[in-house]
């Protein structure tokens, strides 16, 4: 569970089964928004003096030959869910780690295959659950196409579920499991530009990711036909023979990809952190196009801020987008920056119980947002930050002109705000 989240004094832990959440729901509980705990990476699937709701009961898995979907409930992690359709030689996009529960799905789902086969948003096909109101509720694509009352809920499921509804089961369609490549390495930030511009000359197949901490990380992968591998992680060798990175690694597929931001930690106890090193966290993801000749003054910008982050977990990290996921139209989803070829997101971390550090971190995160907001000015709600002050501003960003619609949908499906506010 989120080490945050695990600390939090929270009223308790509901774990309903299908039956009675429903009138769970109809209550007229304390401690409202409901906290939602599906993987327990958000920081928010517990808070001080709220209900967490635990979704782990639901745990169905169903795979339909006939239309190669797969149908499951949402108490199932990403990697739980993978390794259930290895038996079908199957998969679904996941992100950069199988820890997440379906609330990856449910906002958007970015991870280093979106750009060939978009996001996991875009691969959702039917939705089971309980509005905020308590009234239960099935939808599916072909309703939300033949039946206009349907569409702006069925739109507000794909990207802002979290703020409408609890999602119990969801119908995805699968890919064939890929073969994948991986190179990875340390980089010196000077070159961060150079490494940017050359993925943003790539094919879909290939997407590059970077962390960056007490180093800076590149992670880019590939899964292209085996038979026809792209050339764009040789490309790489330049950067990468200069300080310190390995040749191409073949995986089979997204769960035996390594753990994105651990380059170098060869051993578990390692990569894992101590009681002594364990930080408490808030994450902000930022959304834009191509950043072209921006880039350099972008990564000045952020290199100085890394010379200011005041813990040594704050990190600067990005994902990149584009191919498949540009293909959707924006008012199909709640997602809505479709026209989005990078997502950078923020890490602002701090010591538990340390007052100060904390205050400290979040006013670093907030810096670093106000310089990334140029040059990628929509936001990705991965996390809820409805306890923190820039949680208006996110929301606009987020979602854009299609705002007051959501707020008009959610007035109706939720009218007691059991869930969090917009």
């Amino acid at each position: 569970m989120n080490p945050q989240a695990r600390d939090a004094k929270s009223l308790g832990c509901l774990s309903p089964g299908p039956e009675l959440l429903p009138p769970l729901m109809r209550q007229p509980l304390g401690g409202t928004p409901l906290m939602v705990r599906s993987g327990g990476t958000s920081s928010r699937c517990a808070a001080d003096q709220h209900w967490t709701l635990d979704l782990r009961r639901h745990q169905q898995f169903r795979y339909i030959h006939a239309t190669q979907e797969v149908e499951f409930g949402t108490g199932l992690s990403m990697a739980a869910l993978l390794r259930q359709l290895q038996a079908f030689d199957r998969a679904i996009p996941i992100g950069l780690s199988g820890l997440p529960g379906s609330g990856f799905v449910l906002t958007g789902g970015m991870g280093p295959l979106s750009r060939t086969q978009g996001l996991a948003i875009d691969h959702i096909t039917k939705v089971e659950g309980v509005w905020g109101s308590g009234a239960p509720f099935t939808l599916n694509a072909e309703q939300a196409q033949l039946e206009p009352s349907n569409a702006a809920a069925w739109r507000g499921l794909l990207g802002a579920a979290p703020f409408l509804a609890v999602v119990t089961k969801l119908r995805l369609r699968t890919h064939a499991v890929s073969e994948l490549r991986l190179r990875r390495g340390w980089i010196n930030p000077s070159e961060l530009p150079a490494v940017i511009a050359l993925a943003e000359q790539w094919p879909e197949s290939c997407s590059l990711q970077w962390t960056w901490g007490e180093m800076l990380e590149i992670y880019a992968v590939d899964c292209s036909p085996p038979s026809t591998p792209s050339p764009s992680l040789q490309a790489l060798d330049p950067f990468l023979k200069a300080c310190s990175g390995g040749g191409v690694q073949q995986v089979r597929d997204q769960l035996d990809l390594p753990a994105f931001g651990q380059y170098g930690m060869q051993t578990t106890t390692n990569a894992a952190p101590s009681g002594a090193t364990r930080s408490h966290s808030e994450v902000l993801g930022r959304l834009g196009p191509v950043l072209t000749d921006q880039a350099e003054a972008l990564i000045e910008q952020l290199e100085r801020h890394m010379r200011q982050r005041p813990h040594p977990a704050c990190r600067i990290s990005a994902q990149q987008l584009g191919g498949a996921t540009a293909r959707i139209d924006p008012d199909r989803t709640a997602f809505v920056h479709r026209d989005a070829q990078w997502k950078p997101w923020i890490t602002a971390s701090w010591t538990p119980g340390d007052v100060e550090g904390r205050w400290r971190s979040l006013a670093w995160m907030e810096r670093v947002n106000d310089d990334l907001r140029a040059s990628c000015p929509g936001v990705h709600l991965a996390q809820l930050h409805d306890h923190l002050r820039g949680h208006q501003q996110e929301l606009s960003e987020a979602f854009g002109s299609w705002l007051p619609e959501l707020r008009h949908l959610k007035s109706n499906l939720d009218p007691e705000a059991k869930l969090p506010p917009l």
